[in-house]
C-alpha cells in the first residue's frame, strides 16, 4: 500500500510514520513537506492513499484540488481547526474522514486498515479477480489425510476455531467472501476451519488475519481464536495439518479472540496428572478446614501458572478430576449428598471434560468448592423452580437490548454470574445462551409474521446489534433463513 502525506511539521511526520509502521506491514510511506510538492508527485506517482494536514491547504487549493478530482484519490484530513470550512472541504472532496487533533493511533490505524480492506475488496471484485476465476491452491481434503503429498511451493496453513460447532459454517461463509490476498484455498472440517496460504510472508499474513479477527468481532458476538502455523520445515502435508490440529489444541490455554501463531516444532511437555499422596493430604486438610483462600492459591499456581511448552490438555483435565476426587471424598465424609449438590458436583465434571478453556473450567471448580465450604452463599438455597422463574421472567423483560447478558442478570439477582450459570442449566435443562436466543428468535418470528418492518429492523428490536449474526442465529434455530419464513418457503 502507497501512502503520501504532508504532515503539520517533522515531529508529527516522524509519529505518524512510527505508528504506521510499528502497526502495519507493507505499507511504503513517502512524506513531503508542502502541498505543491505533493500535488506534483500525484502527476507521475499515484498513491493509495493521502494523509493531508489540511491547515497548509490556503495557498494551493486549486492546484490540489484539481489533483484530487481528476485522480479521485482516497485521502485522509487531519486538522487542528474544528470549523466548518475545514469539514466543509473535506466533505466537498469526498475525504475518507477529518482527525482532529490531537488524535488518537488507534483512530488512525482502524481509518487505513478500513480503506486497505476496501481497496483490496474492490481488486477482488474485479473482471479478473472475481471469486470464481481466482486461482485456488491446488490441494483438496485427501492431502490431509491420506497421501505424502509435498507442495511444490511453501505453504502457510491455519486453522480458525470456535468454542461452538454450530458457529462454523458461518466462520467458512464470511472467509470465503473476505478478501484475502495471494493463492490460498479454506476447508471446512469438524473441529475447526482449515486455511492453505501459498505464501512466505508471514508478517503480511498475520495482519490480515488481524484485520479479519477485528472484522469478525464487529459482526458477530460468537468468540474465535485464529492459529497460524508457520513452521517452516518442508515436508507432506499430512504431516504439517497434524501439526496445525495440535496448535489448536493450545486455545486450551490461551483463550479466544486471539491470533496464535507457532514457529517452531513443539510438542507437549511430560507431567504426571494424579495428585501425589502429599498433595492428597494438603487437600484433605485444606478442605476440612474449609480454607477457602489456601483452596485458590493453590488451585490458581497449579493452573493458570502453564508456560510452553504446556502440557496436553488431555493431562490436565486428569488432573483436575483428581482434585474433584478429593472434593467427592470430603462430600461423602460429611454426608453433603442431597440432591442439589450432586446436580452440581456433575456438572462440573461435566465442565472439566467438555470445556474448551481451562480459565472458565478452574473458574467453575473454584465457585463449585466455595458454594460447597459456605453453604447459603450466592442465594443457593433458594427454591430450584423459583430460580428459573425469576431468570426467564427477567430474558423475557430485556431480550431487546443487544448489551444484556448472564452478568446483569447475575447483578440484578445477586448472585454469582458462575453459579447463576450452573444453576439454571441445570435446574431448567438448557443454558442461560440458549434460552435467551430462543427468546429473541421467538419474537423475531412474531416480527416477520406480523409486521412488514426491515430485517435490519427486526434484527436490532429483537437483541442483535449485527443483522448477520441474526440472520445465521435464525437459521440455525428454526432452520430456514428469515426471508424464506417471512415468504412461507
Amino acid at each position: 500500500m502507497k501512502i503520501h502525506m504532508v504532515a503539520k511539521d517533522a515531529l508529527e511526520a516522524q509519529g505518524i510514520r512510527w505508528i504506521i509502521q510499528s502497526h502495519l506491514t507493507g505499507v511504503q510511506l513517502t512524506t513531503w513537506d508542502d502541498i505543491r510538492g505533493l500535488a506534483n508527485a500525484l502527476n507521475h506517482n499515484m498513491p493509495d492513499l493521502i494523509i493531508l494536514d489540511m491547515d497548509k491547504w490556503e495557498r494551493d487549493d486549486e492546484m490540489l484540488k484539481a489533483a484530487l478530482q481528476n485522480n479521485k484519490i482516497r485521502w485522509l484530513g487531519i486538522s487542528s481547526e474544528r470549523v466548518f470550512q475545514v469539514a466543509y472541504r473535506g466533505l466537498r472532496l469526498h475525504a475518507e474522514e477529518i482527525l482532529f487533533r490531537p488524535f488518537s493511533p488507534t483512530d488512525l490505524i482502524k481509518q487505513i486498515q478500513q480503506l486497505r480492506f476496501q481497496i483490496r475488496n474492490e481488486q477482488q471484485q474485479a473482471p479478473n479477480s472475481t471469486k470464481e476465476n481466482r486461482e485456488m491452491v491446488d490441494i483438496d481434503y485427501p492431502d490431509f489425510f491420506l497421501t505424502e503429498q509435498i507442495h511444490s511451493k511453501p505453504v502457510i496453513m491455519s486453522a480458525f476455531v470456535t468454542p461452538h460447532a454450530h458457529t462454523l459454517p458461518l466462520v467458512y461463509d464470511i472467509l470465503q467472501g473476505y478478501p484475502f490476498t495471494g493463492k490460498y484455498r479454506f476447508f471446512a472440517l469438524s473441529e475447526f476451519i482449515l486455511g492453505i496460504h501459498e505464501t512466505q510472508e508471514t508478517a503480511h499474513l498475520k495482519e490480515e488475519y488481524r484485520a479479519f479477527l477485528a472484522h469478525w468481532k464487529e459482526q458477530m458476538e460468537e468468540p474465535l481464536a485464529l492459529v497460524i502455523n508457520t513452521y517452516s520445515e518442508k515436508g507432506p502435508l499430512k504431516d504439517i495439518y497434524q501439526q496445525t490440529k495440535q496448535l489448536t489444541e493450545q486455545v486450551f490455554f490461551e483463550g479466544y479472540d486471539i491470533i496464535l501463531a507457532e514457529d517452531e516444532r513443539s510438542g507437549w511437555r511430560d507431567m504426571d496428572p494424579f495428585l501425589t499422596p502429599i498433595e492428597q493430604r494438603q487437600w484433605i486438610e485444606m478442605l476440612e478446614k474449609k480454607d477457602t483462600k489456601a483452596i485458590r492459591e493453590w488451585v490458581e499456581h497449579e493452573f493458570f501458572t502453564y508456560k510452553k511448552p504446556y502440557p496436553s490438555p488431555d493431562m490436565v483435565r486428569i488432573r483436575l478430576t483428581s482434585v474433584l476426587a478429593q472434593i467427592r471424598r470430603y462430600m461423602k465424609a460429611y454426608k453433603t449428598q442431597e440432591a442439589e449438590w450432586e446436580h452440581a458436583y456433575h456438572n462440573v465434571f461435566q465442565q472439566i471434560i467438555r470445556k474448551p478453556v481451562i480459565y472458565q473450567i478452574v473458574s467453575e471448580l473454584l465457585t463449585f468448592i466455595s458454594q460447597l465450604l459456605v453453604p447459603g452463599r450466592d442465594n443457593l438455597q433458594e427454591g430450584s423452580g423459583k430460580l428459573v422463574e425469576k431468570v426467564k421472567a427477567m430474558i423475557e423483560s430485556n431480550y431487546w437490548d443487544a448489551q444484556w447478558n448472564l452478568a446483569a442478570c447475575a447483578d440484578v439477582l445477586r448472585i454469582n454470574k458462575s453459579t447463576l450459570s450452573r444453576r439454571f442449566s441445570v435446574e431448567s435443562g438448557q443454558s442461560f445462551r440458549d434460552t435467551l436466543h430462543q427468546v429473541r428468535i421467538r419474537e423475531a418470528k412474531r416480527l416477520l409474521q406480523e409486521t412488514d418492518l426491515p430485517l435490519e429492523e427486526i434484527s436490532r428490536l429483537t437483541g442483535y446489534s449485527h443483522q448477520t449474526y441474526f440472520n445465521a442465529k435464525f437459521k440455525q434455530l428454526v432452520g430456514r433463513t428469515p426471508l424464506a419464513y417471512r415468504s412461507g418457503i
